[in-house]
């Protein structure tokens, strides 16, 4: 798996490519009017939710001591496994 500071580097990279997708879903959600937008409004918070769940996790995972680092790491890939899902499954409601 690397170093500490690789596996950071590359949580880091993911994140910023889920936000470009979530950013992307967003502007593709709001071309949308009336049922079909306000049907898709649910699945876009949730994406939003996840993401603020990750980034909140990625910071505790930083800021760890060697001691809880192998705990916090279980929990980042639970935050990350429903993240991607929960972007997963917005972009297959468009």
């Amino acid at each position: 798996m690397g170093t500490r500071d690789e596996y950071l580097a590359k949580l880091k990279q993911q994140l910023d490519e889920w936000n470009a997708d979530i950013d992307s879903l967003e502007a593709k959600a709001g071309e949308l009017t009336g049922p079909a937008r306000a049907k898709l409004e649910p699945y876009l918070a949730s994406a939003r939710e996840h993401r603020d769940a990750a980034v909140a996790k990625l910071a505790e995972l930083k800021n760890s001591g060697e001691t809880s680092w192998e705990k916090v790491q279980g929990e980042v890939e639970h935050v990350w496994k429903t993240l991607r899902q929960s972007i997963n499954y917005f972009k297959s409601q468009l």
